[in-house]
């Protein structure tokens, strides 16, 4: 549902108008959130059928309300009926019974009114603006100003002090110390704005607003809780109040002085052409022409070009009625036009669901904002959160939307009842890979805290300014050049890897140059690497030296929590600093906090007189933070790639499937309003930027440019307030349609077939134009059958290749592996006998975690029955690891065998596509199997231990074919891709391997393993590892729930 702001004016206010904060909120012009009717009018309040009738209610069964017969008598109500009690009258909270758009019954609880016990009605009540008003008001809208979304009121839990004392507008608190001016501050139930703290010279007392955010001023007394508040807007009943006014735009003015009226005529004379007939003013005056008093609207009546008149109403402008003057008043009167297009643009949305009972405003966690950490708690007044790792509401950073499933996402912790938002950061996907830095806070992508703003400092004494050093060439008898020094320079730092010596002029035969090195600011040591050939003493060439580094980039060191600060300086010839420019803001710092500058030589004969610059921080800045959760939004499919700076009509898809989107008959609710577009973070307004009536298709009134950044959300509330209907797959874009004639009227021709270019909607198509036989009235009263026939070539369609491929043709290939260890219900690992690859890459994008299922299909019981019990256990929330290879190195000891792994050149392991994965993964502890292998003896076999030597892993019947336990590995040196695994076996095993070659061409065997990870299993599973490969054959098989994608298969 959208809203608009009811105003007097047509945008917001200008700095030259009385400031107007507060605005009505309507929706076609029907209040939201407070309705009020008449209590005491039979046809509203009808007792027989306990209902009462108001149009566009908006109410949803089991909403609380709060009942207010608003100084009359409330309506009569039947004592002792379905949770009523004693009383007689209406109760002031009561649950909504939506009967219909325009009627609804009462309840006593939310339990009643979803059971459809409603209050029973007795008599009218007396007065006629009785009221109902909805609760959690704040957490119901997305508000935005400019396109910039607004957050509701919320609390920085911890920001608390108490009153001492209140006297009109003088509050004097326990604490002050986190406060100041044009904070927000709430006191039971009235929130004040400081503006002033320390007022009057007392440090705790504040000057204040009071009553604002449209509360009503309360009575205060010692004692009572001073809550700092944040936020920039306040729904109380039907009316917003904004923390600060909105701007009113720039409004044209007309000046026009008392000299330039024409009292007998009621007119007056200016030289304007933007006044004609029917124009809103807002007459600015200190003594206006009478009868027009001061900061009223008017409207103006143009008799001929410059002459004007005014008028009560705009209906009377129109027809030359004007208001007949008395005088002319005294001096110059502004005439301010009222209807301004230029000013902050609004829009604002109210999100209706079943149950608000999950709607709820999230506490401040800016505080807690390092720069690097990205996991924060969510607490509303104060308490843990839960339940909404799925109700992605509104996050908001510096009021930017973050994006969920891109900024962040939602985490349950495992402790009950506790949520936390982690945000992305430089992660990618699955938080797999991920860098931060600890000097450039902004390279982190991760909310900030203690962003210095600005900075002073103390000038020091003692630093050595910056001066090239000074020397003089001496010449050989050989013609090469050494170097004299006069003057050791001043201010070098370690700045580049070598400094330079410069020899110039003297016309040699071959140039000399060289280096220097410093120490403590000076050079030290000269090295004329080249010193020359054909120097002679008549011509002496001169010699300069590189200039110091500038100080630039310097570190400020603190003594707290603050770091990444850094400033460029400037040195004078006094030894101080006599400029300095901060570079780097660094993060994790307070106002007040004292840095020092490091990375200045000194001038080592200052002595005890040496004084350090001191940086002082005056001002910092944090990250803002602010959430609310008000329904459950559903992420589309971003189609950004399409944009190209002239297409405007695109399909709304998720998982790549078009989605429709639509609402049954009769309903409310405005479906332009259900989507959330952001282009390059930018809420998009509907109607301005796009139009979507439902359906599949949105139009942008402008092409996207390229490039451009999109995320689109679906507003769907509950679970329980959306119908999701899957039609088998039927038609789609490059099918073909053909409309047959209709046997009941001979008349009507069959078509020709048509080419379907897009699906407009669940029961509308899109086709090429069609100009052929068979077209009839566009009535729709003739129904005539169709004929579809599945697209059998690949075509271009608007530009874009549509494959004649389908769902329903491909395959459902789901990944499964044998399972090579016995599972305990407590285990939190599987091991399998291989087929990572297919488990990992099964859906694109690849996922970390997904889900399987665990069957054991020869351990039933009860087959061919009624009792057949097959084990089965699915499991969510499950990552894999693993890999294969070839053995290309065999040995053996008196307790142990080892074994060269190696990952072959031509696996798809290899690729990048599929993990790059160049070495393998085993570690110590993990199962794995062996297989084809051609060592050992043919009907031999080898018995397997665990790492501690224990328990049996597995037994062999050819080879050393079998399943084993990695004892420990050892990377084999100069050899980076092969691994050394040992295993231990029993000591009587007989194997042999001398002669045996090992390295890459080799080959001894395959290995593979593969690892699933998650928590308890929770069912035990039983495995044969002791008959080799072939017990491993009857064993449980895991096997992943999502089908193999198709460009994997």
């Amino acid at each position: 549902m959208s809203f608009t702001l009811s105003s007097v004016n047509k945008t917001f206010n200008s700095e030259s108008e009385s400031f107007q904060q507060t605005f009505n909120l309507t929706h076609k012009g029907d209040s939201i959130f407070t309705k009020r009717f008449d209590g005491s009018s039979t046809s509203v309040v009808i007792a027989a059928s306990d209902t009462i009738v108001i149009p566009n209610h908006f109410y949803v069964t089991g909403e609380e309300l709060v009942y207010d017969a608003t100084g009359g008598d409330a309506i009569g109500v039947q004592h002792g009926l379905n949770g009523v009690g004693a009383a007689t009258t209406m109760p002031l909270t009561v649950f909504a019974i939506k009967k219909s758009e325009s009627e609804l019954q009462l309840a006593t609880s939310k339990a009643n009114a979803k059971s459809g016990a409603a209050i029973g009605i007795t008599t009218v009540g007396i007065g006629l603006t009785h009221s109902f008003t909805a609760q959690k008001t704040n957490t119901k809208a997305i508000i935005a100003i400019d396109n910039m979304i607004q957050s509701p009121l919320y609390t920085r839990v911890g920001a608390a002090t108490t009153v001492v004392q209140v006297q009109n507008r003088e509050v004097l608190v326990g604490n002050a110390d986190f406060l100041k001016s044009y904070d927000l501050i709430q006191i039971d139930e009235e929130i004040m704005r400081i503006q002033v703290v320390g007022y009057n010279g007392v440090a705790n007392n504040l000057l204040v607003d009071r009553d604002w955010m449209g509360t009503e001023k309360g009575n205060h007394v010692a004692g009572d809780t001073v809550q700092l508040k944040l936020g920039d807007y306040n729904i109380i009943q039907d009316k917003i109040t904004f923390a600060d006014v909105p701007f009113g735009g720039n409004r044209q003015t007309v000046g026009v002085s008392s000299e330039n009226f024409n009292v007998p005529d009621s007119s007056f004379y200016a030289l304007s052409e933007i006044l004609p007939t029917g124009t809103k003013i807002k007459i600015r005056s200190l003594n206006p022409p009478t009868p027009l008093l001061a900061n009223n609207d008017f409207f103006i009546i143009q008799d001929a070009p410059n002459t004007f008149r005014f008028a009560e109403t705009k209906g009377e402008a129109l027809v030359g009625i004007g208001i007949t003057l008395v005088n002319a008043g005294i001096g110059t009167h502004q005439l301010i036009l009222s209807d301004v297009p230029i000013g902050s643009g609004f829009q604002g949305r109210t999100f209706i669901r079943s149950d608000y009972t999950g709607n709820l405003i999230l506490d401040d966690v800016s505080q807690q904002f390092t720069g690097i950490g990205k996991t924060f708690t969510l607490k509303s007044e104060g308490a843990n959160t839960t339940g909404i790792v799925t109700d992605f509401g509104a996050i908001l950073v510096n009021n930017i939307f973050q994006k969920p499933d891109i900024d962040y996402d939602f985490i349950s912790s495992p402790s009950p009842g506790i949520t936390s938002v982690r945000f992305t950061g430089n992660a990618n996907k699955d938080f797999i890979s991920e860098s931060y830095s600890i000097s450039d806070v902004n390279a982190n992508n991760l909310p900030r805290k203690g962003i210095i703003v600005s900075i002073g400092n103390t000038q020091g004494y003692g630093y050595q300014d910056q001066r090239a050093g000074i020397a003089t060439a001496v010449v050989s008898g050989f013609g090469t050049v050494t170097v004299s020094m006069a003057f050791t320079g001043s201010g070098y730092t370690n700045g580049p890897s070598t400094y330079q010596v410069y020899v110039k002029g003297g016309s040699p035969t071959t140039g000399a140059a060289g280096t220097f090195t410093v120490r403590a600011g000076h050079i030290e040591n000269i090295f004329m690497n080249t010193p020359g050939v054909g120097y002679t003493f008549t011509d002496v060439p001169k010699i300069d030296f590189d200039s110091p580094v500038p100080y630039d980039d310097l570190k400020l060191v603190s003594s707290g929590t603050g770091i990444g600060a850094s400033v460029s300086v400037s040195v004078g010839v006094g030894l101080s600093i006599i400029s300095s420019n901060l570079i780097n803001t660094g993060y994790g710092y307070t106002a007040g906090e004292q840095l020092q500058v490091v990375g200045i030589p000194t001038n080592v004969g200052i002595g005890t007189t040496f004084q350090h610059a001191t940086f002082t921080i005056s001002e910092t800045q944090d990250d803002e933070f602010a959430g609310w959760v008000f329904g459950k939004l559903q992420v589309l499919d971003d189609f950004s790639s399409q944009f190209n700076d002239k297409r405007r009509v695109f399909t709304l898809t998720e998982n790549s499937e078009p989605i429709s989107v639509e609402t049954d008959t009769g309903s409310q609710i405005d479906l332009d309003q259900v989507l959330l577009i952001f282009i390059d973070d930018v809420l998009q307004k509907p109607n301005e930027a796009y139009i979507f009536e439902g359906g599949t298709q949105i139009e942008f009134k402008e092409a996207p440019r390229a490039g451009s950044s999109l995320q689109v959300l679906f507003y769907r509330g509950t679970d329980a307030d959306i119908s999701v209907l899957t039609a088998p797959e039927s038609i789609k874009k490059g099918d073909g349609i053909q409309i047959l004639k209709t046997p009941s009227n001979p008349s009507f021709l069959s078509q020709d077939q048509r080419i379907i270019t897009e699906i407009i909607a669940r029961d509308t198509l899109e086709t090429n134009v069609y100009k052929g036989q068979g077209i009839t009235g566009a009535n729709g009263s003739t129904v005539r059958p169709i004929v579809w026939s599945k697209q059998q070539d690949d075509l271009i369609i608007n530009g874009e290749v549509i494959s004649k491929a389908r769902i329903v043709y491909a395959g459902r290939i789901f990944p499964a592996s044998k399972i090579i260890r016995s599972i305990s219900s407590n285990h939190t690992s599987v091991y399998a006998d291989g087929g990572s690859l297919g488990f990992r890459k099964t859906e694109e994008p690849d996922d970390t975690e997904f889900n399987v299922r665990i069957i054991d299909s020869q351990n039933n019981t009860g087959f061919g029955s009624t009792t057949f019990i097959m084990p089965v256990k699915d499991i969510e929330g499950v990552n894999c690891q693993g890999d294969e290879g070839h053995i290309v190195g065999i040995g053996v000891s008196a307790q142990a065998i080892t074994f060269e792994f190696f990952v072959p050149k031509n696996s798809p392991l290899r690729e990048n596509q599929f993990g790059s994965i160049t070495k393998t993964g085993i570690g110590t502890g993990d199962y794995f199997v062996v297989s084809r292998s051609n060592v050992g003896a043919v009907g031999g076999g080898v018995t397997a231990l665990s790492q501690t030597r224990a328990s049996t892993v597995g037994m062999g019947n050819s080879f050393i074919d079998g399943v084993y336990q990695v004892s420990h590995i050892q990377p084999l040196a100069g050899i980076g891709e092969t691994m050394r695994v040992i295993s231990n076996i029993e000591t009587n095993h007989q194997l042999n391997f001398t002669g045996l070659t090992s390295g890459v061409g080799a080959f001894y065997g395959e290995f593979s393993w593969a690892k699933f990870t998650t928590g308890a299993i929770g069912t035990s599973f039983t495995v044969n590892t002791l008959e080799g490969l072939t017990g491993l054959s009857t064993a449980p098989e895991i096997q992943r729930t999502n089908k193999l994608l198709l460009d994997y298969t």
